[in-house]
C-alpha cells in the first residue's frame, strides 16, 4: 500500500497533469483524474479505450523501449521548460526607463511612448489623428 499509495501523502495540492504509462493498469488513478479534472496524457495501446484520455499518444505501452523512450522525451521537455523559465526570470531588465510609465491611464500616453518607429509612420501616412479623450470632450 505504502509502495503505490505513498507519494499521495506527501502532495500538498492537486496536480496540473497526469501521465499515464497503461491506462488499464492505472484505472483508478485515471477514474480519480476525471472526476478532479485533472487533464491526463496517456500512452494508448489498441487493447485500450482512449475516450477517459485528454491527450492520447498511440504507442506500445508493453514494450519497454517504447516506454523509456515516450518518457525520456517527456522528461528532456521538462527539463528544457524549466531551464526557460529560470533564465527568463533570471534575465536582467538593462532598460529601466522603457518600462517606468509616468502615466496612469492608457488615454493619458502619448502614441511616441507606447508605439515603435514603424508603427508610427503607418499612422501618420495613414492620416490617422489621435482620438480625443473623454477629458478633451468635457472641456
Amino acid at each position: 500500500l505504502n509502495l503505490r499509495l505513498g507519494g499521495i501523502r506527501k502532495m500538498k495540492r492537486l496536480p496540473d497533469l497526469l501521465f499515464v504509462v497503461d491506462i488499464n493498469h492505472e484505472e483508478t488513478a485515471v477514474r480519480e483524474a476525471n472526476i478532479l479534472k485533472i487533464p491526463i496524457i496517456a500512452m494508448v495501446d489498441t487493447n485500450c479505450n482512449p475516450d477517459p484520455i485528454d491527450y492520447v499518444i498511440p504507442s506500445n505501452d508493453d514494450a519497454i523501449r517504447a516506454i523509456k523512450l515516450i518518457t525520456s522525451k517527456f522528461a528532456d521537455a521538462a527539463l528544457e521548460g524549466l531551464t526557460l523559465r529560470q533564465e527568463m526570470i533570471e534575465e536582467d531588465i538593462e532598460d529601466y526607463d522603457t518600462y517606468d510609465y509616468d502615466f496612469e491611464d492608457l488615454d493619458d500616453a502619448e502614441d511616441e511612448r507606447l508605439l515603435g518607429e514603424a508603427t508610427l509612420a503607418k499612422l501618420r501616412e495613414s492620416g490617422y489623428s489621435k482620438r480625443t479623450t473623454r477629458k478633451e470632450e468635457e472641456e
